[in-house]
């Protein structure tokens, strides 16, 4: 092979690792940029109702954003924000993420059996995660939507059943904290969930 044909080769495999980089970095913008309209548009459900809004119901939107907003700085460099583990009250969570739809013409019912669920996540990646799920069950479902929470197997299994489609956001924001996300479908009905591990003693 030439000097001349070597560098042409070279030359096409650095372009072509170039754009295999920059399709990397756009591809996570879009998911930052499409997860912080989420939180965006329940806020702005809850104003234009004129709703009372508790404290922690925006303080969990808010995170939601953040959280999006912390994607997006790292995107520049083709990676995510990373995880910070803290010890998490997975209930307190659930009620927070389905009270957060109290009054904007959705039906979000929390059916919550997992009583005390303390979990090592990160609150802002499980918030990102139940708030996608919920949102894409609420604009894109058909029917009541339900928050359900069970031990299964010494897992914390968080699931949102109705009729829509799960997301690689909250199957990604998951994966993030040592988590495993389920999606299945059953003619019009879907079931989506998310299992944590329990927290150490």
């Amino acid at each position: 092979m030439t000097a001349a044909a070597l560098s042409g080769w070279t030359l096409a495999l650095a372009a072509a690792c170039y754009v295999a980089r920059l399709r990397r970095r756009l591809q996570l913008v879009a998911c930052a940029e499409h997860e912080l309209r989420g939180p965006l548009a329940a806020l702005t459900l809850a104003a234009a109702r004129r709703r009372a809004v508790e404290t922690s119901v925006i303080e969990g939107q808010l995170e939601r954003a953040r959280i999006a907003l912390a994607d997006l700085t790292e995107a520049r460099r083709g990676r995510r924000a990373p995880a910070r583990l803290e010890r998490l009250d997975m209930g307190q969570l659930a009620r927070r993420a389905a009270s957060s739809w109290a009054g904007t013409g959705a039906q979000v019912t929390l059916d919550w059996r997992a009583g005390h669920a303390p979990v090592d996540a990160d609150p802002a990646r499980v918030s990102q995660a139940l708030g996608n799920l919920l949102s894409n069950a609420v604009e894109h479902g058909d029917g009541n939507v339900v928050l359900r929470g069970v031990w299964r197997a010494g897992r914390l299994r968080v699931e949102v059943a109705n009729r829509g489609r799960g997301l690689a956001i909250a199957a990604r924001a998951v994966e993030d904290v040592g988590g495993r996300f389920g999606f299945t479908a059953a003619g019009d009905q879907v079931l989506a969930s998310v299992e944590l591990p329990a927290a150490e003693p």
